[in-house]
């Protein structure tokens, strides 16, 4: 269950990272069109492996029942 809670409590506290340094510095120049594709796509990637976990769990849950 600990592990199940930990992967929201890191995705938040990297994207609110990731918002804080969007807002405060300056991207190199020509990469200015790059911060919230790169925001959305660390929050996708988090979607990604948070459903991957479930799915690992379950699978391993139906090997133990059967």
């Amino acid at each position: 269950m600990l592990a199940l809670a930990f992967i929201p409590a890191l995705a938040i506290g990297v994207l609110a990272i990731n918002a804080a340094l969007a807002m405060n510095l300056q991207p190199r120049p020509g990469q200015e069109g790059m911060v919230l594709p790169g925001l959305i796509g660390t929050g996708l990637l988090f979607l990604v492996v948070q459903r991957l976990h479930f799915w690992l769990v379950d699978k391993t849950l139906r090997r133990r029942d059967s």
